[in-house]
């Protein structure tokens, strides 16, 4: 044989089997990552039939935005994951079948499944300090609803997705939602107004509420009269000097579901709390 033909044949081989290799260790690594286990939390709740426990679902599942993923229907929807892993959110009328009150509260405190791997679409870092009576409230309005629709596919990983989870750029929810920091306490007085904020603000503005990005930290608010406030959450207008992308969409979608009392309650937390972070402010 020709010396040079034997000689790209081998360069080609060896080309090939490290190819090969390369493939098997991200598979390996990245399948290790998706296959993680996490310790199941204990759980105490249960659904209950009330008109007042179903209600409170139904208006903490319009304020807390879960039709955005789960789709209007709550049947699901297709999402994409930092860009790269297609993930379809689950059916909610459908789980209802097969999912104990005890895995629908790991899945929306903790993103964990059934089988306690991470979800990975959930943004459960945002219910994580949600109370039992709430989570209660949430799995008694699901439980509800009539059974309809397909039921969603996991999501498969493909070469880029893995890729993505070595370096990083892909995460799963569960390691996310238990490091992440709460919002700033500032005791009894502001309880109601802290607690929405935890629950319906972190997903955009960071469970810390600093801001991510280009999404501003909540002292922002502190720009804000009370009634340009309601402005802002009923109707998505913004203050004068302000651009808001965002918030106009919420507002239809999400935020004019909030009851007086509670944006009151929003408004006077994060004022108190733009004037600990920032003294100057008034």
């Amino acid at each position: 044989m020709n010396p040079v033909l034997k000689w790209a044949g081998a360069v080609a081989g060896a080309a090939v089997l490290l190819g090969v290799l390369a493939w098997v260790y991200v598979y390996v690594e990245s399948e290790a990552i998706i296959q993680r286990r996490y310790p199941l939390p204990s759980s105490t709740v249960h659904a209950v039939d009330t008109a007042k426990a179903i209600a409170r679902g139904k208006h903490l599942m319009a304020i807390a935005g879960c039709s955005g993923c789960h789709g209007a229907d709550l049947q699901g929807r297709l999402l994409t994951k930092n860009g790269v892993l297609p993930v379809w959110s689950s059916n909610l009328k459908r789980l209802t079948q097969s999912m104990p009150d005890d895995e629908f509260e790991r899945a929306i405190r903790f993103g964990i499944k059934p089988d306690a791997t991470s979800m990975w679409a959930m943004p459960s870092y945002d219910d994580t300090y949600m109370s039992e009576d709430d989570v209660i409230a949430i799995v008694s309005y699901l439980r509800s609803l009539p059974p309809d629709g397909p039921v969603r596919p996991e999501p498969e990983f493909d070469l880029r997705a893995r890729i993505a989870l070595l370096e990083g750029i892909l995460a799963p929810i569960v390691p996310d939602t238990l490091e992440s920091p709460s919002s700033l306490d500032l005791g009894p007085r502001y309880d109601g107004g802290h607690y929405l904020a935890r629950v319906t603000c972190a997903e955009c503005h960071g469970t810390d509420l600093t801001g991510t990005g280009v999404v501003p930290d909540l002292t922002v608010v502190s720009s804000y009269s009370r009634a340009g406030f309601f402005a802002l959450l009923r109707e998505g207008r913004a203050a004068p000097g302000h651009v808001l992308k965002v918030m106009p969409q919420l507002a239809r979608s999400r935020f004019h579901y909030f009851a007086d009392y509670e944006i009151d309650a929003l408004y006077d937390y994060l004022t108190a709390r733009a004037k600990v972070l920032k003294p100057g402010r008034r």
